[in-house]
């Protein structure tokens, strides 16, 4: 959806959101660098947010950008972009994959790991340091795809089949329950608000407060944010994919393809955080 155009060119909200969440992002942390909350802890991180921390945007922009897109296309819809090979080049039309972008992230991290000699524990403070620009790009992210007429749900007469109509005039003033009129005519559950608020507000808020007590009593343990994100993330997209029209042509035995990985993604992460939560080792 073109946002405003200036002369001949024209500016999509895709890329307003973009610039947007990795400006966040970048000011995110400068905020970390100018207050050290643990530069005795992450020295080598800190050394790096004192000289390039364009270095962590750009890594982590590129990867997002590129490999988020070519999940899409060879895990969700490749034999259209076979069929149409020039469209994936198409970036006013750019799907992408939240689980390709958040896998590369993560590669890119190594990559930083290994370029700047870190330490592991520089590189799980990193990551925990990042969750929450995270969870802000996946807010913007959902509101993009309401504005586009993106990844609607299923016909809410098909998932409540004896609702009152109070509660649907109720849900409908607060577009929960929305008429996607470039798909139907049909209402149609808007996961795009119920992912906005579940995959990221309260997300954000638990790790506003985590991370806000944490530095007051000046205690944390290492990985605890990076994985409660991924948990709770897997978590909720793991159910919602049951009320995204658009998933569920995508099954694998009992699951959809996304769901198969955020299974994986729980089972692994769960680990982490149980691993992290028994660690010995904090943050002071």
């Amino acid at each position: 959806m073109v946002a405003f155009s200036l002369f001949w060119i024209s500016i999509y909200w895709y890329g307003i959101f973009y610039f947007m969440t990795f400006l966040f992002w970048y000011l995110f942390l400068l905020f970390v660098r100018k207050y050290s909350f643990f530069e005795k802890y992450a020295p080598n991180l800190y050394n790096l947010l004192n000289k390039d921390p364009e270095d962590i945007i750009l890594y982590s922009v590129l990867w997002i950008i590129v490999w988020g897109r070519l999940w899409h296309i060879f895990i969700y819809d490749f034999a259209y972009y076979l069929e149409s090979p020039l469209k994936v080049f198409a970036i006013w039309e750019w799907w992408m994959s939240f689980i390709g972008g958040i896998i590369w992230v993560l590669i890119s991290l190594l990559f930083i790991f290994r370029k700047y000699w870190f330490s592991f524990r520089d590189l799980i403070v990193l990551t925990d340091l990042i969750i929450l620009p995270v969870g802000f790009w996946v807010m913007l992210w959902r509101i993009w795809n309401f504005l586009n007429q993106e990844l609607y749900g299923r016909l809410v007469s098909d998932v409540f089949t004896n609702i009152s109509l109070s509660v649907v005039d109720i849900l409908s003033h607060f577009n929960l329950f929305y008429v996607y009129d470039s798909i139907d005519w049909f209402l149609r559950i808007n996961t795009n608000f119920l992912a906005s608020f579940f995959e990221w507000f309260v997300v954000f808020v638990v790790s506003l407060v985590v991370l806000s007590v944490s530095i007051k009593k000046k205690k944390r343990k290492t990985g605890f944010l990076s994985s409660f994100f991924i948990v709770w993330y897997s978590f909720v997209r793991f159910f919602l994919e049951y009320l995204r029209m658009d998933s569920q042509s995508e099954y694998v035995a009992f699951f959809t393809k996304s769901q198969w990985f955020f299974v994986i993604f729980f089972l692994i992460w769960i680990f982490i955080m149980y691993r992290s939560l028994k660690s010995s080792r904090y943050i002071k």
